[in-house]
């Protein structure tokens, strides 16, 4: 049997073009991907794989989790995924069919690892390099960016919190709160949401230089040094990753380590020390279990006993690593190390990590010296006489690097000399500036690491800090304000009406006192201790904060990253946040019809057809405009005038949902769909004139109508911001009302309701109406084409240019659908049940007979589009006679992308894009902005002829016809 392997997913050829992933531990059933070896390749290059297989978990999957050829990473579901489940005991998932992705602006401050943080922009050329923190369950850690995406300029909302921190977003962007996320239109003024102060250091470029190679462990066992070499150590570079752990783990390990005979042992704890076996691991070490043991100690007289835990690295490779870095050998108290040199070299978020790991080891935690101001946290250091001088000057330049960074410190002190078995020991100390705005500098850029509850409460301190600060600010403008009424003649009672948010007291001695200095807080302000018990400090250090101002900021170009962990959030500026189709049109022109007159009619599709984000559409979306629409769909718009009779016959469900119930979908979904009725969209959204190359059917070609030469139209689009709130909308509510699943489920964006629920029923009904707003979508898109082709070719578009509708079909879909499922039993017959079929990205290719495929084209089976990139070939296939055993009747919907959008843009340049696409093939294109014409360049997908191929000659979609672009618009 052949099999392969990618990224531990092992898969098993089980005929030609048919891979299976066998099923193992909770998976419900096995997964197949549909692909040539070409295409396996590529499928098998990014997360899809993965996707498959967690998606083979939702409750009721039935036979396979199906990938098609076309295959790519999605959101949780890969996109060319088909999965069916049991419509009485499974489930619905919206994840499975598609949903959107919501915004920040340009400038947006974003928290990656080692304490960086980046212009969320900054990120497009190297998001797949990097990883975000994140806001777990268990804690704060960081995970792989997987997505990154670009929108052009949208309206933008400023979040203010309590504490004076700052975030914009796009109305529709969720934030965490108590409750969950929630998207910011639905937060308001009072309600508290999370925030991590933590904010680090800019993400400089770390300069690159060799810290350690082959001639420091000359003296060495040439065995250590393959070790190192194997694990890429040596030589160690400053840029390296590992240096950067290695950075933590040795600021640690010099306040709070040891070395024995090959062993370098850590003391903290337990949650701490499993970051640190992390780290280790990390690097490419295998460190022990955690040890707990108890210890008796004395202090001042005073016995007691408690629990120490510790960590091993046992290899004395990593020990050797750690002393060549500067970790002190021996005991500390008598050796003569001093901070590392090369530290000076460093960016500041480097050097932070050795300081913080140190710090969370030494330094004392954040304390009250009175109810509502703070110790200066402080650093104790030990030396023998002999090694005095070597102990002051680590000291000082601990001293001297927080200094670098913008941390003043109090004066260095030699605090005491004691006689110990040992000999004369000298110890030193130095503390932070407990000033408070050097304080929050210090716990929001420096901090303690490896040292998680010196961190919590380092955090709530600094914004307990802020908080104080934003008072003083809002009474010092109140006491500013007074005096300046009071010296243009106001009298005294009057500003006290004026100011009522500060005490008459206040007032009276703002303007008469004529006080220095800034003023204190107010009686009534929280002590610390109050404070710490009013806030909500999560596992991972996000401190709940109460959200004082919403207000407009304009429109603003936006961008969004898509992490790989399961929380699926991100701090920006340390708050925390987290269906298509297509159809043809065919025509009575030829291409020679067409020629010479390409750039004519591009323009004026152009012109006529609304394309891009936003708003702007055909039809004027009135609020029973709408609500006709979920309802009855295409039957609306050809009576309406925007079509014809024949369009409903030859369209997917006549263009009418039945189960549509548009009172289940949301009033905001409803206003994001009033003004974008008959527009593209964009990204991957376009309207392309094409004519037909190749016939491989003629008898199915010509009960489709179409031949050699002839021009055909191509619109693929959806159902716009409707679609994408709609789904947005019953992810959250699903997320609230069945989290008991959700938690069983490998990914939360595979969110399902369990059928038969309430919400299920709902979300069922509401899809059906965005669908039938889908087709509508469309068919004034076609009503408009059919008038520009009128308008340039000087006829009538139906009577004389014989422009009927081929066909529509859907491409993010949920349906019930029967299909025969299970073993055969001794008849050879399977059980029929209802389903769920879930197709995202996927399209429905029923054949011959099945009584779904309208009556015209019954006898032959259902058409089928699949669109190829601008500069390729498209399809029309027909539903084949193997897809309702393969496939649940399914089959690609398109080429399928093999880049980003991101590494497109870095890949090709839009205006030489469609420079060469006129040049040298004569499609002639034109979109909103050539870097929507990058993303979509034809190097971007996979071979198109190589998916069709697979489809063919596994019988789930058969070539009917292939098409070849003219002329494209693109949003």
């Amino acid at each position: 049997m052949t099999t392969r392997e990618f990224d531990g997913v092992r898969l098993e050829k089980v005929r030609e073009h048919v891979w299976e992933i066998p099923r193992e531990g909770d998976m419900n059933v096995p997964a197949r991907v549909l692909a040539s070896e070409e295409l396996l390749e590529q499928i098998g290059s990014d997360d899809t794989l993965q996707q498959l297989k967690n998606a083979t978990h939702l409750p009721g999957m039935t036979d396979h989790a199906i990938c098609m050829p076309d295959g790519h990473q999605g959101y949780g579901f890969p996109v060319g995924g088909v999965g069916a489940t049991d419509a009485r005991t499974g489930c619905i998932s919206p994840g499975a069919i598609g949903y959107d992705i919501n915004c920040l602006p340009e400038g947006t401050r974003v928290s990656l690892s080692h304490g960086r943080r980046a212009r969320i922009e900054k990120l497009e050329e190297r998001f797949e390099q990097e990883q975000a923190a994140v806001a777990a369950e268990s804690g704060l850690t960081c995970s792989d960016i997987r997505l990154f995406t670009e929108s052009s300029e949208k309206p933008v909302y400023e979040i203010r919190s309590e504490t004076g921190d700052l975030v914009s977003a796009t109305a529709d962007h969720p934030f965490l709160t108590e409750t969950g996320m929630r998207e910011l239109e639905d937060i308001e003024p009072g309600d508290e949401v999370y925030l991590h102060p933590f904010e680090g250091f800019p993400d400089e470029e770390a300069p690159e230089f060799i810290v350690l190679d082959e001639e420091d462990f000359a003296d060495e066992d040439p065995q250590l040094v393959r070790v190192l070499k194997e694990r890429d150590l040596l030589p160690l570079r400053s840029s390296d990753e590992a240096f950067h752990r290695l950075l933590k783990l040795l600021g640690y390990h010099t306040g709070d380590g040891a070395f024995g005979d090959g062993i370098t042992t850590f003391y903290g704890g337990r949650e701490d020390l499993e970051a640190i076996r992390s780290d280790i691991e990390a690097i490419g070490f295998t460190p022990s279990r955690i040890y707990e043991r108890e210890r008796d100690h004395q202090i001042d007289g005073r016995e007691f006993t408690r629990t120490e835990y510790s960590v091993r690295g046992q290899a004395n490779a990593f020990k050797q690593l750690l002393i060549r870095l500067g970790a002190p050998d021996g005991k500390k108290v008598e050796s003569d190390f001093t901070a590392p040199n090369y530290l000076e070299k460093l960016t500041d978020w480097q050097r932070a990590l050795y300081l913080s790991a140190f710090f969370g080891a030494e330094m004392s935690a954040p304390d009250t010296v009175a109810p509502k101001n703070f110790y200066a946290p402080s650093v104790s250091h030990n030396r023998i006489a002999d090694e005095a001088e070597a102990g002051e000057a680590f000291l000082r330049d601990l001293m001297a690097h927080l200094e670098d960074l913008g941390i003043e410190t109090n004066s260095f002190e030699r605090v005491e000399s004691t006689q110990t078995a040992a000999g004369k020991v000298e110890r030193f100390r130095f503390g932070v500036s407990s000033e408070a705005e050097n304080l929050v500098r210090f716990f929001t850029q420096v901090g303690y690491r490896y040292n998680a509850e010196k961190r919590r409460k380092a955090l709530v301190a600094a914004q307990y800090l802020k908080r104080k600060a934003e008072v003083i600010d809002e009474r010092e403008r109140a006491a500013e304000k007074a005096r300046a009424m009071a010296d243009g003649g106001a009298a005294i009672n009057e500003v006290k009406d004026r100011l009522s948010s500060v005490n008459d007291r206040f007032i009276e001695r703002s303007v008469y006192e004529q006080r220095k200095g800034r003023p204190r807080p107010p009686a009534d302000f929280p002590d610390f201790s109050e404070y710490q018990e009013r806030v909500t400090v999560r596992e991972d250090g996000a401190v709940s904060t109460e959200v004082v101002s919403i207000s407009e900021a304009g429109v603003a170009k936006v961008y969004d990253i898509g992490v790989a962990h399961d929380a699926h959030n991100f701090f920006a500026e340390g708050f925390v946040v987290s269906n298509c189709g297509v159809r043809m049109v065919r025509t009575d022109l030829t291409y020679d019809d067409l020629r010479g007159r390409e750039e004519e009619l591009v323009d004026a599709l152009f012109e006529a057809v609304p394309s891009g984000l936003g708003g702007g559409g055909i039809a004027k979306g009135t609020a029973d405009v709408v609500e006709a629409i979920l309802e009855r769909g295409v039957e609306w718009a050809v009576d309406e005038g925007y079509g014809v009779p024949s369009d409903l016959r030859r369209c997917e469900d006549e263009g009418r949902r039945e189960d549509a119930r548009p009172e289940f979908v949301t009033q905001k979904a409803k206003d994001r769909g009033r003004n974008q009725i008959g527009s593209l969209g964009s990204g991957n959204h376009f309207l392309e004139v094409q004519r037909v190359t190749d016939v491989f059917r003629p008898e199915v070609a010509e009960a489709y109508g179409l031949s050699e030469g002839q021009v055909v139209v191509l619109i693929h689009c959806g159902s716009r911001g409707l679609g994408h709130q709609t789904c947005t909308d019953y992810l959250r509510k699903i997320e609230k009302q069945h989290g008991d699943l959700l938690a069983e489920l490998p990914d939360k964006e595979l969110a399902a309701a369990p059928a038969g629920s309430a919400l299920a029923e709902e979300y069922y009904g509401a899809m059906c109406a965005c669908i039938n707003y889908a087709w509508t979508n469309r068919q004034l898109i076609t009503h408009r084409t059919r008038e520009v082709f009128g308008d340039v070719f000087d006829a009538d578009p139906m009577a004389d240019l014989g422009m009927e509708l081929l066909y529509d079909v859907a491409h993010n879909i949920g349906k019930k659908e029967e299909h025969a499922v299970g073993e055969p039993d001794a008849d050879g017959e399977r059980e029929t049940r209802e389903l769920y079929v879930h197709r995202k990205g996927a399209t429905r290719a029923f054949p011959a007979g099945r009584e779904e495929v309208p009556a015209v084209y019954r006898d032959v089976g259902q058409p089928v589009i699949i669109p190829g990139s601008m500069g390729a070939g498209s399809y029309v296939l027909r539903g084949g006679d193997a897809s309702l055993d393969t496939s649940f009747g399914s089959t690609a919907h398109g080429a399928g992308r093999l880049m980003s959008r991101t590494q497109a843009k870095q890949e090709f340049w839009g205006g030489d894009v469609q420079d060469d696409l006129a040049e040298q093939q004569k499609i002639y294109v034109k979109a909103q902005s050539g870097a929507t014409i990058a993303e979509e360049a034809p190097g971007v997908y996979k071979d198109v002829d190589e998916v069709v191929r697979v489809s063919d000659e596994l019988g789930i979609g058969d070539k009917v016809a292939r098409t070849f672009p003219v002329c494209n618009i693109k949003g």
